[in-house]
């Protein structure tokens, strides 16, 4: 074993999770993610919104990734490549709206910077002045601010606040223009929220186009 692999299996070695070599997928959790950062491995993440495989995926290209296993499983034992197969119960984490199994995805996401404009500072002191139910959520709250480089504003949800960026069909840039986000507030504030979703981009955009 060389030097790099003992340092790989150091950083990860635990008694209850093992060491990580078995499965190591940088596009699906934050201890694989910030493996796969340090190592330079590719962050691959071969499945869609809805769950399901992506092309990255080949034969199993639009299957949901849970039902799944049972193909996979049987392709590898076709190909000689199965060693053991069982099953075991153990908790997983679930969504606590529709109450269905996690799926864990490194995607792109917006932040906003906590330093910049002194954003961090002003919120803390507007902080102060907020009267909190229960008392404790204060101290949470400024534990969350303190610390964080960067606040994470998106989600994959459909709900909450939009974020008014507009991805180009044909090279995925985004577009993030302030007249734009402008013109989109000021219909937001006459039309209500739900024109948001109920409108076509080309209703917000005027004729903007992808830079």
């Amino acid at each position: 074993m060389d030097r790099e692999s003992r340092l790989i299996l150091g950083d990860y070695v635990t008694l209850d999770q093992g060491t990580g070599c078995v499965h190591t997928a940088p596009g699906h959790g934050l201890e694989d993610y910030e493996a796969g950062i340090r190592y330079g491995l590719p962050i691959l993440n071969p499945v869609d919104d809805n769950g399901r495989f992506t092309d990255e995926a080949g034969e199993f290209a639009g299957e949901n990734v849970f039902a799944a296993n049972k193909l996979i499983n049987e392709r590898l034992k076709e190909k000689g490549f199965l060693l053991y197969r069982d099953e075991l119960t153990h908790s997983y984490p679930h969504c606590w709206r529709c109450k269905k199994p996690v799926i864990f995805r490194a995607t792109s996401q917006w932040f906003i910077s906590m330093d910049k404009n002194s954003l961090r500072q002003k919120s803390l002191e507007a902080a102060e002045k907020v009267r909190w139910i229960p008392s404790w959520g204060e101290n949470r709250f400024y534990g969350m601010l303190k610390d964080r480089p960067d606040w994470c504003i998106s989600r994959q949800r459909a709900w909450g606040v939009p974020i008014p960026a507009f991805y180009c069909l044909g090279c995925g840039r985004s577009l993030l223009d302030v007249e734009v986000i402008k013109e989109t507030a000021n219909i937001v504030r006459k039309e209500g929220m739900d024109v948001w979703f109920k409108k076509e981009p080309d209703y917000f955009l005027k004729g903007a186009a992808c830079p």
